[in-house]
């Protein structure tokens, strides 16, 4: 009888303490996505999808992958996340083709989008191209001497190195390409991997990948907003 109790005992205690344990984690994961929801409520992202037709930019020389198509799948991925998320979000382009019939058209009406959409980040989406096709991994660039930038930068090149884990992880650079310095915003240019990398365009061909991009952006926004919060 004793030991039946003592069984019994035992048993209630065991069920006590899981209890505790999945409660304990599930406050863990409570607290987790109030952070995240704090850290993006409100916020507004301008997201650039880099080319468009007819200027499809890079081509991958195995599978013939447009730079222009990977960008606006990439940047549709990013707004979808980011607005479930809370984020108001400004596309420059939505769709194949470019947003004017001149190239120096096009820039000169994403530099104004950019000015005036009032957004606190600008994220433009972008593929690489090296004569060295050894060369590959994300990289992003920021305008030089911009503070704010390179912090953002930063932070998403972090998470794009953790996730996609390239065999050499690449560094944020400052630069001075046109879209960077466009507005008053902090803004970075992202470039996804490179197409004349065979590795990187078959997998830049996957949407899964292309997710896992997004994923990684998104993670380094966030990481960008906290850290800025009530400056």
């Amino acid at each position: 009888m004793r030991n039946n109790l003592k069984q019994i005992a035992v048993s209630i205690l065991t069920i006590v303490l899981l209890v505790g344990v999945v409660a304990f984690f599930y406050a863990l994961e409570g607290v987790g996505a109030v952070q995240e929801t704090f850290a993006v409520e409100g916020y507004k992202v301008l997201v650039d999808a880099g080319h468009g037709d007819p200027d499809g930019g890079t081509v991958g020389p195995i599978t013939g992958l447009r730079e222009s198509d990977i960008n606006i799948s990439v940047a549709k991925y990013l707004q979808e996340k980011l607005e479930a998320a809370g984020v108001e979000v400004v596309m420059t382009r939505t769709d194949s083709n470019a947003i004017a019939d001149t190239k120096s058209d096009d820039m000169n009406l994403r530099r104004e989008i950019i000015a005036s959409s009032g957004q606190d980040i600008t994220v433009s989406i972008h593929q690489n191209f090296f004569e060295d096709s050894k060369v590959h991994g994300p990289q992003v660039f920021y305008a030089e001497g911009s503070v704010e930038g390179e912090k953002l930068a930063a932070c998403i090149q972090k998470y794009l190195n953790e996730d996609l884990n390239p065999n050499a992880p690449r560094t944020q650079m400052a630069s001075d390409y046109f879209i960077v310095n466009s507005g008053t915003a902090p803004a970075v240019i992202v470039e996804c991997g490179f197409l004349s990398n065979p590795e990187e365009e078959q997998l830049l061909k996957k949407k899964k990948y292309r997710l896992r991009i997004v994923d990684s952006i998104i993670k380094g926004i966030e990481e960008y907003a906290q850290m800025t919060a009530g400056e």
